[in-house]
């Protein structure tokens, strides 16, 4: 029944194959069943045929190789049910993700539907590059029967859904306990930094293997401001939500500090590893990873087969006023505003969401934690053990969770490339953490004052 009310919903947005335009976002040039039979020829000719007649669909990610073929594979199954969709898939790492949605949307040539970041969406809804959604849920393209609302909230802007998130997770301290055993250490199971930095001291004295705070964003310093009672923005986005710099002169003390005892990764072995797909932890250099849930499952991928593990809590603070970790959405679908098919891309989003069949056979949690109930339930039947034991963690840290960070500002992007950018001065000594985070206070604020005055 639900799927019969979508395909009505869908007729009714004017999916039909025959007839739609071509455009920057998507191109179609459709047809129907009938016209495939009457069009004749050599079966050859029809193949051409049927293919230069399917609308095209763009999606554009960022990840891993498991993420991948993951993701090309449930597209492929979509394919399987919609003959006349052929989708275009484009991917790439972190680090040129962004620049080459922004070179797109200058160009007015986004692909039909993107994956979205909580730090970037906001301001692609600013710059009114994102569709709102709403509409596809009210209609019932979008099913969200078994999301729970505070999921979908995450997505809201302005009173209308611009991002369905596609998994939670919760930050995450991964660790090869083989390790930890052969130095004879141990760790709560959520350690202080206090805890977790004289076990790393001893790790690297004992065996070598390091540690690595992560900044390539604001979320390493995020979490040290929540756990005294701070946040990185206040609500409406104008301003830090730390009254000064102690937790920035926090955060860049301990780069600096990790650095001189010699147990955190050089910046010139962290410069490399950024360039490969291999991780420090599966190549033996890292004892421990700094890391969101829904990335441990490439990460233990690409370790032997017999590596031991476990999921701890991310570390929080001696003074600590609160619990800083929240389960937040993973990462986001969007339909752009270049898409000539919004309601046929609302429809590969819903499929990606609650198609349990996609979820169990190809995309198996790696974005994280499913939002739908029903097809969390079937994942966690099939998954592989590594899938289940992330799961498992992230229901069970939700019980201590606090409340999920107030939206990122449209500037928090360019905020978390000044953190990254401070950080590597940091570590290559350039400057001192005072100076850094001075810098960062003054630079973080001015960039807040422009964003909300635009």
């Amino acid at each position: 029944m639900k799927r019969w009310r979508r395909l009505a919903a869908l007729t009714m947005m004017g999916i039909v194959v025959t007839g739609m335009l071509a455009g920057c976002g998507s191109k179609n040039t459709g047809t129907t069943a009938e016209t495939k039979e009457s069009a004749g020829g050599s079966s050859a000719a029809t193949a051409s045929t049927e293919a230069e007649m399917q609308t095209v669909i763009r999606v554009c990610w960022w990840g891993n190789q498991t993420r991948n073929d993951g993701t090309v594979k449930a597209l492929e199954m979509y394919e399987a049910e919609h003959p006349e969709v052929k989708f275009e898939v484009e991917f790439s790492d972190w680090n040129g993700y962004w620049d080459k949605l922004a070179t797109q949307a200058a160009g007015g040539n986004l692909p039909d539907i993107i994956q979205m970041g909580s730090g970037y969406f906001e301001q692609y809804v600013v710059k009114k590059q994102l569709i709102g959604l709403k509409q596809y849920i009210d209609n019932g393209i979008i099913d969200t029967t078994n999301v729970p609302e505070s999921i979908i909230k995450s997505g809201e802007m302005n009173g209308d859904v611009y991002a369905i998130p596609s998994g939670t997770n919760a930050k995450a301290l991964l660790v090869n306990t083989a390790v930890m055993e052969e130095a004879g250490v141990s760790l709560p199971k959520q350690p202080t930094y206090d805890e977790f930095f004289a076990a790393a001291k001893t790790i690297y004295e004992k065996t070598g293997q390091q540690i690595s705070i992560p900044s390539i964003d604001e979320q390493s310093m995020l979490f040290m401001a929540r756990a005294v009672g701070q946040t990185m923005y206040t609500k409406d986005g104008t301003k830090l939500g730390m009254p000064d710099d102690t937790v920035a002169l926090r955060y860049f003390s301990r780069l600096k500090e990790t650095l001189d005892e010699g147990f955190h990764i050089s910046p010139e072995v962290l410069a490399e590893s950024s360039t490969n797909q291999l991780s420090n932890f599966a190549a033996g250099k890292e004892w421990c990873q700094l890391t969101n849930s829904n990335m441990i499952t490439n990460t233990i991928a690409q370790c032997d087969e017999d590596i031991q593990y476990e999921i701890y809590m991310y570390p929080t603070e001696t003074d600590a006023t609160q619990q800083p970790i929240f389960i937040k959405p993973s990462m986001f679908w969007s339909v752009t505003k270049d898409s000539q098919n919004p309601a046929l891309a609302a429809d590969v989003i819903d499929f990606l969401t609650n198609s349990v069949e996609a979820n169990t056979e190809a995309l198996k949690g790696e974005r994280g934690v499913p939002i739908s109930s029903i097809v969390t339930e079937a994942v966690n039947g099939v998954v592989d053990e590594c899938t289940g034991r992330i799961n498992a963690y992230v229901a069970d840290t939700a019980k201590a969770a606090s409340e999920i960070e107030p939206p990122f500002p449209p500037a928090s992007a360019e905020i978390g490339k000044l953190v990254s950018d401070l950080s590597d001065a940091v570590r290559y000594k350039e400057i001192t953490p005072e100076e850094a985070a001075h810098d960062f206070y003054e630079q973080a604020t001015e960039l807040l004052q422009k964003g909300s005055t635009k």
